[in-house]
C-alpha cells in the first residue's frame, strides 16, 4: 500500500518532535540545575576559579543552544501543518501547498536572512568558551590553541554574510512573482512578472534562470542533479516606485513535474540576478511546474523585452573564416574554481599542521601519516582546480581547414582538420554542481569524425551556450548537431 502525502507529513512531524525532545530536555536540565543557580556567582564579588567560571559559562551556552534547537524542533513538529495535505494527492497538487495556493508567490528572503543571523550567533556562541580559554592555554605553552583561531574567522564570515543579507533586504525588499500561466506549464511556458517594491535604474539587465533539479537519497547520502536548465536576459519595466520584470521560458514536454520531498523528488527553481552598484540583487524562488501545456498570454509576450546576451552570441565566434583563432570559453568555466582552491588550501594547511607542527615536533608517526594524507588530498584538489582554470581551447576556421588548439599550464597541442573529416558537432552533458543554493549544469562541445573518433573543443558550457555554439559551428561546417552520450577525448592528449 502506497503512503499518502498526509501520512508522510504526519510521520515527519512526529519524528521531528521526538528528535527535538532529545535536545530540549538536556538543555533545560543544564539551564535549570547548572547554569541558572550559579549565574549570580559570575557577577558577585566572590572569586571563582578558572575551571568553575568556564564550567558555568559552558553550561549556560550549551543549555541555551540545546533548548533553542530542541524547542524549535518540538514546536515545528507539533505545529499544525500549513499545507492542505488532502490536496497534495489530488489532481491539482499545487493548491495543497500554502505558498503556491495562488498565482502570486512571495520569496522567503527575510526568513533566510533571519536564519543566517541565527547560525552566525549560534556559531559564535559555541566558539566563545574556546576563545575565553585562549590566553590561559597559550600561557601554558599549548601552541595547538592557535588552531582555535580558525573558528572565530568562520564566525566573522557568517556575520558578514548576515549583514549582506540585511543590506539586500533593506535595499530591495520582498520580491513577488505573479505566474501566468499558473502553474508553470511543462510542454508550454513558465512565465510571469517579477515585482520589486523599489525602483532600479532604467535599462538594468536581469538574468533569470529556471532550473529543474532532482533530489535523491542513496543510503545515508543526499545528492542533487540538474535535469534541465535555461536562462535568459530580460529588461524590466520601470516606474517611479517599483520594478516589474516580465519573463518567459518555453519548457519541453518530457520533463518531470514539481513533487513533494521524498527519497527522490524534483523541484523547479527560478533565480533572479541583477548586477548593480553596491549590493547585487540575488533572489530565488521555488515555483510550481506541472504538465498542463498552457502558453503565456499575448499581453505578456507583448510586454516582454528580452536582451541580447553578447557573451552567448555564438555566431560571432565564427563570423570571419580567415580571422585569428577564437577562444571557445564556456560560461560556467570558473564556477567552483574559488571553492576548489579554498578547499584544497585548507586541506593542505591542515595536512602540514598535522604532519609537521604536531606529528614531527611531538614525534607522532601516526599524525605524520595522517597529515601527509590530508595534505596530498588538498594538493590534488588545488592542482585540479588550477589546471582547469588555465585550460583553454581555441578554434580558427579557414575553409576547407579547421585548426583546433589546446593550451594548458604544461603546454598544448595543435590539430588541423579538413571539413570533410567531420561528421557532426556534438554536445555532451558532463554532470552538475551545486554551490550554495545555485545549480549549474555543465556541457562539453566536441567534433565527431567519420572514422568514429571524436575530439573535445570546449568544456563547461551551460546548456544554452552549448546549443547556440554548436548550432553556429555546425552551420559553418555544413554538418548536423548531435547529443553525445560518451565522453570525447581531450585532443588525444
Amino acid at each position: 500500500m502506497s503512503i499518502t502525502q498526509q501520512q508522510r507529513q504526519s510521520n515527519s512531524r512526529t519524528f521531528l518532535a521526538i528528535f527535538g525532545a532529545f535536545f530540549l530536555l538536556p538543555g533545560l536540565g543544564l539551564l535549570v540545575f547548572q547554569a541558572i543557580p550559579n549565574l549570580h556567582r559570575l557577577f558577585s564579588a566572590q572569586n571563582l576559579g578558572a575551571d568553575e567560571f568556564e564550567a558555568i559559562v559552558a553550561a549556560a551556552i550549551v543549555g541555551l543552544l540545546f533548548s533553542l534547537i530542541g524547542g524549535g524542533a518540538v514546536y515545528w513538529g507539533l505545529k499544525k501543518p500549513r499545507d492542505k495535505v488532502e490536496l497534495l494527492d489530488g489532481d491539482s497538487p499545487w493548491l495543497g501547498r500554502k505558498k503556491w495556493a495562488c498565482a502570486s508567490i512571495k520569496d522567503s528572503f527575510a526568513l533566510t536572512g533571519g536564519l543566517t543571523w541565527g547560525i552566525a550567533v549560534f556559531w559564535n556562541l559555541i566558539t566563545a568558551p574556546a576563545l575565553l580559554a585562549f590566553s590561559e592555554e597559550l600561557n601554558k605553552g599549548n601552541e595547538l590553541i592557535y588552531l582555535v583561531l580558525a573558528f572565530p574567522l568562520v564566525g566573522l564570515f557568517l556575520v558578514i554574510q548576515a549583514i549582506r543579507k540585511t543590506l539586500d533586504w533593506r535595499r530591495f525588499g520582498q520580491m513577488t512573482l505573479t505566474m501566468a500561466p499558473y502553474p508553470g506549464a511543462i510542454g508550454g511556458d513558465v512565465a510571469g512578472t517579477i515585482h520589486l517594491p523599489t525602483a532600479l535604474p532604467a535599462g538594468t539587465p536581469f538574468t533569470v534562470a529556471l532550473d529543474c533539479v532532482r533530489h535523491y537519497t542513496q543510503g545515508k547520502n543526499s545528492s542533487q542533479s540538474v535535469v534541465w536548465q535555461h536562462r535568459g536576459l530580460f529588461e524590466a519595466q520601470q516606474s517611479s516606485r517599483s520594478t516589474q520584470l516580465p519573463f518567459l521560458f518555453a519548457v519541453p514536454a518530457d520533463l518531470p513535474p514539481s513533487s513533494s520531498a521524498d527519497s527522490s523528488y524534483h523541484t523547479w527553481t527560478l533565480a533572479v540576478k541583477a548586477e548593480l552598484d553596491g549590493i547585487d540583487l540575488v533572489r530565488q524562488l521555488e515555483v510550481p511546474v506541472f504538465p498542463t501545456a498552457e502558453k503565456a498570454s499575448a499581453s505578456l509576450r507583448l510586454n516582454l523585452k528580452a536582451v541580447s546576451d553578447i557573451a552567448s552570441n555564438a555566431a560571432a565566434l565564427f563570423a570571419n573564416n580567415t580571422g585569428p583563432e577564437q577562444a571557445i570559453v564556456g560560461d560556467h568555466k570558473n564556477k567552483g574554481f574559488g571553492t576548489g582552491v579554498l578547499i584544497g588550501l585548507v586541506f593542505l594547511a591542515i595536512g602540514i599542521g598535522l604532519a609537521y607542527f604536531i606529528g614531527h615536533l611531538q614525534n607522532e608517526t601516526a599524525l605524520i601519516g595522517f597529515g601527509a594524507l590530508f595534505g596530498s588530498i588538498g594538493l590534488a584538489i588545488f592542482s585540479y582546480s588550477m589546471l582547469g582554470y588555465f585550460r583553454r581551447y581555441y578554434l580558427r576556421l579557414a575553409k576547407p581547414l579547421l585548426e583546433c588548439r589546446y593550451k594548458s599550464l604544461f603546454g598544448g597541442k595543435l590539430v588541423t582538420l579538413n571539413y570533410q573529416q567531420i561528421s557532426a558537432v556534438t554536445t555532451e552533458s558532463r554532470g552538475s554542481m551545486t554551490v550554495g543554493n545555485k545549480h549549474y549544469q555543465f556541457f562539453n562541445l566536441g567534433l565527431a569524425f567519420k572514422n568514429g573518433e571524436s575530439l573535445r573543443i570546449g568544456e563547461r558550457f551551460s546548456r544554452q551556450q552549448a546549443e547556440k555554439t554548436a548550432a553556429a559551428l555546425a552551420q559553418q561546417l555544413g554538418v548536423a548537431v548531435t547529443e553525445k552520450s560518451t565522453r570525447p577525448s581531450r585532443l588525444h592528449q
